[in-house]
């Protein structure tokens, strides 16, 4: 479910909207709470986004209402359909802050978000060969506790991409085997690459929570070669 929740996040698409309810329609005690804060070096913002479901991280959608509401430092985060959440946008980067969730049955919930390190590609990393395995080290440090990092290359096209994830205590770079480059186009890629800390809420309802911090690097043309 870790691998699956976070490579979603990475692919680039366009977010519709669904079905969603009134958070003070449902028992307050079964609302689960997923907050995060994702800054991307391409565009320098960062956004800010807390999500709300009942019964658990795949239940249906809520939107806070009545006398319910969420705030990031302070901010008040209106809901956004395209993000089935509460949204805020900034500028620059964000490295700390809290959200803080009050509920209609007036119960407040603070949680702080974790910190994550920058990651960046290797200046020498320009071509990926399909016919034999490749390692892309990134220039950052090793992974701690609880980091993930994600790669996603390709080049617009549907079907023509590879997805990579690495989440073990101390790695420093992503393998890469054959068959996870097979459906590449041979020419142009782009490469995304996307570090993540997350951890689950200190302060929730008996259904919990994930909070997470995302560090997205300056994405990387590389030319797939045979």
């Amino acid at each position: 479910m870790k691998k699956i929740v976070f490579l979603s996040l990475l692919v680039i698409s366009i977010l519709t909207s669904c079905a969603k309810e009134n958070a003070s329609d449902v028992n307050q005690d079964k609302i689960y709470t997923d907050y995060e804060v994702f800054y991307n070096q391409n565009t320098d913002k960062t956004w800010v986004v807390a999500k709300f479901r009942f019964g658990g991280p795949t239940g249906t959608i809520l939107e806070l209402d009545s006398t319910s509401y969420v705030t990031f430092n302070g901010d008040t985060l209106a809901y956004n359909p395209l993000y089935t959440g509460h949204f805020k946008e900034y500028a620059g980067r964000i490295t700390s802050g809290s959200f803080k969730y009050e509920n209609v049955a007036g119960q407040i919930f603070v949680n702080s978000i974790p910190s994550v390190d920058v990651i960046a590609f290797a200046s020498d990393f320009d071509t990926l060969k399909k016919s034999q395995a490749q390692t892309i080290t990134w220039v950052g440090t090793p992974l701690s506790n609880d980091e993930t990092v994600g790669i996603l290359i390709g080049n617009g096209a549907w079907g023509q991409a590879a997805l990579a994830l690495q989440d073990l205590d101390g790695a420093t770079n992503i393998v890469l085997g054959i068959p996870q480059m097979t459906s590449l186009a041979i020419g142009n890629s782009t490469v995304y690459m996307d570090r993540q800390h997350e951890l689950n809420v200190v302060e929730g309802t008996s259904k919990g929570g994930r909070i997470r911090a995302k560090y997205r690097a300056l994405n990387k043309l590389v030319q797939i070669i045979n």
